[in-house]
């Protein structure tokens, strides 16, 4: 039995949830578990696979029932055909996966699947009503840096797919590795692996989850915001979009200054324009 339902998977760097989705977008339910106990795995594929048959089984509704489709979103850059993941920073095993083929022939339904920050990208556009003209820039602080690119209501892929992976700008003076393989991506201290370092080592009091609470003036957080702004910045004075949006869950932390990272980015943008006129949206949380 095929429902009118799809399975709907966000595999992050941290967690991986997976629910089901009506046909007017509404989410019936909805799991999280640890992804990378679940992923860093001698086979990641057959893993994932079992997790989302258990996951059907349980809330799939009627003995054997599938949904109409799996749609994945991975932490990952993706081949242009969008069926094989070709290497993902922050798990791993997960390298040069052909996924789509996988689960199609077990599971036996259309399989879909997109970098994770260009799934969250096609929402925000919509949630927000930005409209199809022009360009719009998407920048999420996670475990690491996401970016979407939109050019007049589509997603730019680039030549392999590959495009947006603003977090590996490569930076002089880094000299840490990044789990790209390369020395000094920004990355390795615009993100969330690196907010966890600052806390160990600044906070250790403190609950990460809390950092901005009670931490959100200290040097070193403003700093950490200025590298939260060099990528944003450099990819608004190259693309001069209509839009940015930015997202992601360390800037949903409680008490994270939105204003402060604000003034970063502009302070390192292009004046009199882009500068002058940046115009800020915000991702949902949740």
């Amino acid at each position: 039995m095929i429902t009118d339902e799809i399975l709907a998977v966000d595999i992050g760097g941290t967690n991986i949830r997976v629910g089901l989705v009506d046909p007017d977008l509404s989410l019936r339910h909805m799991t999280m578990e640890p992804s990378v106990e679940l992923l860093e795995v001698a086979d990641p594929s057959q893993s994932l696979l079992e997790h989302l048959k258990n996951y059907l089984n349980q809330y799939g509704g009627e003995v054997n029932a599938r949904p109409r489709a799996v749609s994945i979103g991975f932490p990952a850059t993706i081949d242009k055909s969008r069926r094989v993941v070709l290497s993902t920073s922050n798990i791993r095993s997960m390298q040069n996966l052909a996924i789509v083929d996988f689960l199609e022939e077990h599971l036996e339904v259309p399989v879909v699947i997109d970098c994770d920050v260009n799934m969250l990208m096609r929402f925000d556009i919509h949630h927000h009503d930005v409209g199809d003209e022009g360009v719009v820039i998407g920048c999420y602080v996670g475990t690491g840096f996401g970016n979407s690119i939109s050019i007049n209501g589509r997603i730019h892929l680039g030549a392999h797919g590959a495009a947006g992976e603003l977090g590996h700008l490569p930076m002089v003076g880094l000299t840490r590795q990044c789990g790209c393989g390369n020395i000094g991506c920004i990355e390795t201290v615009a993100s969330g692996l690196y907010l966890r370092e600052i806390a160990q080592e600044h906070f250790p009091q403190t609950p990460i989850g809390d950092i901005f609470l009670h931490h959100a003036s200290h040097p070193v957080i403003q700093e950490y915001l200025g590298y939260l702004a060099i990528p944003v910045a450099s990819e608004i004075n190259i693309l001069d979009p209509l839009a940015v949006i930015l997202g992601g869950g360390v800037l949903h932390a409680p008490g994270f200054p939105l204003p402060d990272l604000e003034r970063e980015i502009i302070a390192r943008t292009r004046k009199p324009y882009p500068a002058n006129d940046v115009k800020f949206l915000y991702s949902k949380a949740g």
